[in-house]
């Protein structure tokens, strides 16, 4: 397989200035860059810019995949919008891990494959779109991605089995869109996922968070309301928007005696491991259920395309027999398709000597086409 590395880096907050995009553009000749992204990938050589670099100074998101197995996303927020001993809590060396800037909290996750990787990747595929809704999720208490960080860490051994597994975030087992597609790019094992979070608990209902965000509103003067509004109406609502979020989600934490370093599950890994046996047997349990439902299903269809077809066969025999007469493979092969069809259309009819009287005559005036006879 020929080398494939994808890089991919997005601007939310804010678009680049004309000098930003100068400066990246000495990073590479050959990148896509707009005043919010910039795109490259590469078949041989490799990216000589630094990615933590280029998050801390330019942008919000980062996706980077390489076809021998290393899958990474970076998200940057802003600081002190997610308590960092939260992060802490599930962060995993090489795995989950995370640092700050004087304005920024940068979360890396990756998943790297020491023993070479076998799946194919699409050179095609983006996903800096299906992973960004966890920047805001994040901004919102939805600490979910946060712990399948910590989980692929169990999954590739890196945390130790007699580990204390950290508090499971709220929400509930399920998960976003977006919290499905960093399953899917970092390769978590989604029965070791639904044994974490089997305990998960659903978040509070909208009432009580509006409730709780109206109160706080009322705490604010009508002179800091206009001078937001002031902010709105110069260009800045996203940086009002994260200025907001972070006041509100510190009075959260300040109201609130929940402290995650001394918050633990009540298990260990080894615990949770035991428990993904168990997943896995529900998952396989469930898979074979649908199969069968759409088997059921294939099968009704099938029947009732064939009753259909008991009405026309002498139509269809015609048709068959013009398929044959091409003289060409494609030819060849919807004969052959419909001959099938016809074979099972009379045998639930419970004309099947009728079929092989009728088989046998095609055959005879046919018998000068080896290459359909084959097929047949």
């Amino acid at each position: 397989m020929s080398e494939y590395q994808y890089y991919e880096f997005r601007a939310v907050d804010r678009p680049l200035k004309d000098f930003e995009m100068l400066e990246l553009r000495k990073l590479s000749t050959r990148a896509d860059i707009t005043s919010t992204s910039f795109t490259n990938f590469y078949t041989f050589g490799s990216f000589h810019g630094s990615p933590e670099e280029m998050m801390e100074k330019y942008f919000d998101a980062h996706v980077y995949y390489a076809n021998w197995g290393n899958f990474t996303l970076m998200l940057r927020l802003p600081l002190d919008i997610i308590d960092v001993k939260v992060i802490g809590a599930f962060s995993v060396e090489d795995v989950l891990d995370f640092w700050t800037t004087d304005k920024y909290i940068i979360i890396k996750w990756c998943h790297f494959s020491e023993e070479g990787w076998d799946e194919w990747i699409e050179e095609d595929e983006t996903w800096v779109d299906e992973l960004l809704p966890i920047r805001e999720e994040l901004e919102q208490g939805d600490y979910r991605s946060l712990y399948l960080g910590w989980l692929l860490g169990v999954q590739l051994e890196i945390v130790d089995e007699e580990a204390d597994e950290p508090f499971i975030p709220d929400g509930g087992p399920k998960l976003t869109k977006a919290q499905k597609s960093l399953i899917d790019f970092l390769h978590i094992d989604v029965d070791l996922v639904s044994a974490g979070l089997r305990e998960s608990k659903a978040f509070k209902t909208e009432v009580d968070q509006e409730k709780l965000i109206r109160s706080w509103i009322d705490q604010i003067t009508e002179e800091e309301a206009k001078e937001l509004l002031l902010r709105v109406f110069k260009g800045e609502s996203k940086e009002v928007h994260n200025e907001l979020r972070r006041q509100y989600n510190q009075l959260v934490r300040d109201t609130s005696d929940f402290d995650p370093l001394s918050k633990f599950s009540g298990r260990a890994v080894n615990m949770l491991l035991e428990k993904v046996k168990e997943e896995e047997k529900r998952r396989l349990k469930r898979e074979a259920a649908k199969e069968a439902r759409e088997q059921a299903e294939r099968d009704r269809k099938r029947r009732e395309y064939l009753a259909e077809l008991a009405t026309k066969f002498p139509k269809i025999w015609k048709e068959a027999d013009s398929y044959a007469q091409e003289k060409s493979a494609s030819g060849y092969d919807k004969a052959r398709d419909l001959l099938v069809d016809l074979s099972d259309a009379y045998a639930q009819a419970g004309r099947k000597d009728e079929f092989s009287n009728l088989f046998k005559r095609f055959t005879e005036e046919h018998a000068r086409r080896p290459a359909l006879l084959k097929r047949l």
